[in-house]
């Protein structure tokens, strides 16, 4: 397959809005023998584009300076040691930055093969937020059928990502968010309660939805003041 030697990308001129944003000309990035070069249909853009857009976020020491750490689109070169993939292969990626190009290259394991009901450009809006929430709740919390999640900002990308996983895996799912909008939108989008953690305790109406048993699993994007009562609202071997 033949590669063209330069491509197209959007880097951040300097630290503001959106329009420093510029259109500009690199080389396509090199393969190592564990990678794999993907042709980007779409890319994603998730809030710590946006913070390295402002100067807030920057890049991992090594990797690219431009953003976008999630893609989809075509595999076109495959490293000596890349076995899993061929070429033509339509995959999604979570990347080390570089998404926001016309090629990035990624390590062959950061890569899943598209989903038959998603065009590419749904599919490019999944790593970040799949791969967060699987790794987090089902790989180190073992979240299991029939146990209770609690997410907090449930709204937010990996909080709605929570809910529909935990509800497809049936696990009972309660989230906190800060309004009552927001608190509804949860529920549409599967979630069995909903709490306003500005106008509710959630440490005492986790503990009365469960029965006084408490939250099995809980994911927590907030911290700070919250790492103290989630012990108060998790179960017994809670994780």
């Amino acid at each position: 397959m033949h590669l063209p030697q330069t491509m197209s990308a959007i880097a951040i001129s300097e630290p503001g809005g959106p329009k420093v944003l510029k259109p500009v000309t690199m080389p396509v990035p090199p393969v190592a023998e564990d990678e794999i070069l993907i042709r980007v249909v779409a890319a994603g853009v998730n809030r710590p584009d946006v913070l390295q857009r402002q100067g807030a976020y920057p890049p991992p020491q090594g990797h690219s300076l431009l953003p976008g750490l999630e893609v989809s689109g075509e595999v076109v070169a495959l490293g000596s040691r890349s076995r899993r993939w061929k070429l033509g292969d339509n995959v999604c990626a979570l990347v080390n930055g570089g998404g926001y190009a016309e090629y990035v290259a990624v390590a062959a394991g950061q890569a899943l093969p598209v989903p038959g009901s998603l065009t590419l450009t749904e599919a490019a809006a999944l790593p970040e937020t799949f791969f967060t929430v699987w790794h987090n709740v089902f790989q180190r919390g073992c979240l299991q059928p029939g146990e209770t999640l609690l997410v907090h900002g449930g709204t937010s990308g990996i909080g709605t990502t929570a809910i529909q996983l935990a509800q497809h895996f049936g696990a009972y799912v309660i989230v906190t968010a800060g309004t009552d909008e927001k608190c509804e939108a949860c529920l549409k989008f599967g979630a069995d309660r909903a709490i306003n953690h500005r106008t509710q305790d959630f440490v005492a109406e986790v503990k009365q939805m469960t029965s006084g048993k408490g939250a099995d699993v809980i994911l927590d994007m907030v911290g700070g003041s919250y790492i103290s009562r989630n012990y108060d609202a998790a179960a017994v071997d809670g994780r």
